[in-house]
């Protein structure tokens, strides 16, 4: 997302406060600038990256637990959390990003990883193989007993799959959404997306 916001991010602070402001209730969206630590006047970079932030909770995590909660009483769904962190050079090195699990599984820059790294990329393909197989990589995800394998170098493995450091996932969406629902605030991203 950091391409189509590019654009926005002189200014980015009070355009996303004055968006999102305009279509969530005053109290819901106190609450989340208050969580991502966004204030009209915070600086450009550093209000950037909290709205991609945002904007990755509500693209990423929030559609993955909307399927796994239909899906998951008509076939087994098995959760998983890639938080390794991309090692290549540029804006995003340092941090996990978006389709970086893909270069673990196709396992095409294995030669560009560490030991560890490889390993990670290994495991990580194996399970992909084994669900794509109709095996169970990893215990089932369930409304009742949430569970997720965590990927990454020194990783946690099956956890509870909580907003934690364990799964690396942040709470406020899931509070938020309990009170306006996931529609309403992807509505306010999408909103400021295209003002």
């Amino acid at each position: 997302m950091g391409l189509p916001l590019g654009g926005k991010k002189s200014g980015i602070a009070k355009a996303f406060t004055t968006s999102v402001s305009a279509s969530l209730p005053e109290t819901i969206a106190s609450r989340l600038f208050d969580s991502y630590g966004i204030t009209p006047s915070t600086e450009d970079s550093e209000a950037f990256e909290k709205v991609l932030q945002f904007g990755g909770d509500m693209s990423f995590y929030a559609p993955t637990l909307a399927f796994a909660q239909s899906m998951e009483t008509t076939m087994p769904v098995y959760m998983y959390r890639f938080n390794e962190k991309n090692d290549w050079p540029g804006p995003w090195q340092g941090r996990s990003t978006h389709i970086h699990d893909l270069t673990y599984l196709l396992q095409n820059f294995n030669d560009h990883l560490d030991d560890k790294q490889a390993r990670l990329a290994e495991e990580f393909a194996a399970d992909v193989i084994a669900f794509a197989n109709g095996q169970a990589p990893w215990q089932r995800w369930t409304k009742d007993q949430k569970t997720a394998k965590v990927f990454e170098v020194g990783g946690k493995g099956e956890v509870e799959d909580v907003p934690d450091e364990k799964t690396g996932r942040r709470s406020i969406v899931l509070d938020l959404a309990d009170e306006v629902g996931f529609d309403a605030l992807k509505g306010a991203f999408v909103r400021f997306m295209i003002s």
